[in-house]
């Protein structure tokens, strides 16, 4: 397969984003939520964010590796749809985790699969900054639909899990933040 056929191929796979819904936000009631694609743009815009602050604090961090993981981070819920954490036990993340990777060995290259192991992992300081992106996106997008009276969404402030700043302090004032914003609008 030449790289002209596997680029296409690989785009119209995860073109197949675009159209799958945040299923967390339907399942409290949000009304046309925002896609897995929308959302990873909405990670990288985070993340890119997050690198910068850390460039200001004197930390060496790759920030194409960030955006590149930030892209690829929910690539395996093409082939999965968006399983909300309420719903992932120990043994469901396991098995969903070995799918995904199996599933995805076929269709990214080996850089692409290695940067999303590396994300899913956690341990370095780029896959740290998608972890935290990943959840202050996920907060911010539920400070909007909590302003648009858009659903049930009281679980995802009472959630401290989605709070993990990874070690980042830019990511810990901003949940700081976001968790004013939100006592203020529920008053």
């Amino acid at each position: 397969m030449s790289n002209a056929t596997r680029l296409i191929a690989r785009t119209a796979l995860l073109d197949r984003l675009a159209s799958l819904p945040r299923t967390g936000w339907l399942l409290r009631g949000v009304t046309d939520p925002e896609s897995i694609a929308e959302h990873s743009f909405g990670v990288c815009v985070v993340a890119a964010a997050l690198v910068d602050d850390l460039r200001e604090r004197g930390l060496g961090v790759d920030g194409e590796r960030v955006l590149r993981m930030a892209l690829l981070h929910d690539a395996a819920e093409v082939f999965t749809g968006d399983v909300p954490m309420p719903a992932k036990s120990a043994a469901l993340a396991a098995a969903l985790h070995a799918v995904e990777e199996r599933q995805l060995a076929e269709e990214l290259s080996p850089a692409e699969l290695a940067l999303w192991r590396e994300a899913q992992a956690g341990a370095s300081l780029e896959a740290r900054v998608v972890k935290a992106a990943d959840k202050v996106q996920m907060l911010v997008k539920a400070l909007v639909y909590t302003r648009e009276r858009r659903g049930r969404l009281a679980e995802f402030w009472e959630n401290r899990a989605n709070r993990r700043d990874m070690g980042l302090e830019l990511a810990r004032e901003v949940f700081a933040e976001l968790e004013a914003l939100a006592a203020a609008e529920a008053r």
